[in-house]
């Protein structure tokens, strides 16, 4: 609607200086003709009036002829009137020609500062959308960096959630939480293993993070490896200098495209997130090691205690039948005393492999004492656990074990077990347990051993 008003006012303003200022002027000039004789004194003057209306609306072409025709009329009646009149005459016409020549040379000069102004004002308008344009990317960085500040306010809830989490998977899954709150775009994954993930492959063999901000203008990868990604990133996460896996970002919105703000703030939480993983690790080692034997291991002495003290309170309120076992080695001493302690700690190794093949994993098997071994054996009765430890006793005596000898020819011996086996009952405690499996245990060496006796009362 705005348009159409200025054409038409531009239309109409064509019109009126083509048309009607010069049939006006016309109209004006033949009146000044006929009012000159009779008036030439006062005529004159109040024609040029006239004659500067219309060089104002219409500019110098027509007012320039109005002048002509004004000067002609002008030397005319000078030369057809008396000599006071003709004095007048040549100074109103002289008058008029400098009034003319002033009113050009302003008319010029408004000319040139409208020009100017336009210009300028053309200038002020490109500055002003140069302005609002800055004013709102500063504005988008402004709520970008009040998100990231949020973010960064509620990071130490994060890190104790963390820290209070050292389960490795559960540990990658509030990591990737973590980075996905911590970057606000795209979709985030921790990849542990990256044999099937190309981009994560790429960042691997050579060494560095990968950054594709628009995947149609890279050609390192396949419009097939790309899919719908139109921007990635790939962040390698080490432990110890060490390779442990990599940070992998990826979006399909073109205006959520990764940068290397991105890449630098990727590269921090990388290295974050590599000093959790390791503190995870450390304490999965350190819990390992307080928890199993380090020469064979098995579960330690303290932990077989602990869970049997939790199956004992669980038996109160539940009916399934669970087992314990004492098993020693029949004669340790005189593999220690023949081959030396090396042997005696390597029979140990064999046998601990042996054992643990034959248990189930659900069952707690310990290192009980030097050569003693326990185990707790769930939903298993009295007579259930007596074919089982049979089946171990014959295994351990058919077992031909390898003695680390310096000597060209492996030295290999035989052995055998004594076991004493009892059913947990309720209203027991750990030591009852123990003390009553020892007694099947000293009944099966006392009836010769390499023998499976169950506690009776």
């Amino acid at each position: 609607m705005m348009l159409n008003f200025k054409k038409n006012r531009v239309f109409f303003i064509d019109i009126l200086k083509t048309v009607v200022i010069p049939i006006l002027s016309g109209i004006c000039f033949i009146i000044w003709l006929f009012f000159l004789f009779q008036y030439p004194i006062l005529v004159f003057p109040t024609i040029f009036l006239v004659f500067i209306i219309m060089y104002i609306f219409s500019g110098s072409v027509f007012g320039g002829v109005l002048l002509a025709f004004a000067i002609s009329a002008g030397i005319f009646t000078i030369a057809t009137t008396g000599t006071i009149n003709k004095f007048l005459l040549v100074i109103e016409i002289l008058w008029i020609i400098l009034v003319f020549s002033r009113i050009e040379k302003y008319r010029q000069l408004w000319i040139s500062e409208k020009i100017k102004l336009k210009v300028e004002h053309e200038v002020l308008d490109r500055d002003l959308t140069l302005i609002q344009s800055s004013i709102t990317a500063n504005e988008n960085k402004i709520n970008a960096i009040n998100q990231r500040m949020q973010i960064f306010q509620s990071f130490d809830q994060m890190i104790n959630s963390i820290e209070n989490t050292m389960n490795e998977k559960e540990l990658i899954k509030l990591l990737e939480s973590l980075t996905q709150k911590f970057t606000s775009k795209g979709k985030w994954s921790i990849k542990r293993h990256s044999s099937k993930d190309i981009f994560v492959n790429y960042s691997k063999f050579n060494k560095v993070p990968l950054l594709i901000t628009n995947t149609k203008e890279d050609r390192r990868f396949t419009e097939t490896d790309y899919k719908n990604i139109s921007s990635l990133i790939v962040v390698p996460i080490e432990i110890e200098n060490n390779y442990w896996g990599a940070i992998k970002g990826y979006c399909t919105d073109k205006k959520e495209a990764f940068d290397d703000y991105d890449l630098r703030l990727l590269s921090i939480l990388a290295s974050l997130i590599g000093l959790i993983l390791n503190n995870a690790m450390m304490f999965k080692k350190v819990e390992s090691l307080a928890i199993t034997d380090g020469l064979t291991g098995l579960y330690t002495r303290t932990y077989f205690i602990e869970r049997l003290q939790e199956e004992i309170e669980r038996a109160k309120t539940d009916s399934t039948p669970i087992s314990v076992a004492i098993m020693d080695i029949d004669y340790f001493k005189k593999v220690n005393d023949t081959y030396g302690h090396l042997a005696g700690d390597t029979f140990l190794k064999q046998l601990s492999n042996i054992l643990r093949r034959r248990f189930r994993s659900v069952d707690v098997l310990s290192r009980y004492g030097g050569e003693e071994f326990a185990v707790l054996m769930y939903h298993t009765t009295i007579t259930e656990s007596y074919k089982i430890l049979e089946e171990v006793r014959k295994m351990v005596e058919e077992e031909k074990f390898f003695m680390p000898i310096e000597s060209y020819h492996p030295i290999q011996i035989k052995k055998t077990i004594s076991i004493g086996v009892v059913e947990l009952k309720e209203e027991q405690t750990p030591d009852e347990i123990i003390k009553k499996a020892d007694d099947a245990l000293y009944k099966a060496k006392e009836s010769g051993r390499n023998k499976v006796c169950v506690y009776k009362e």
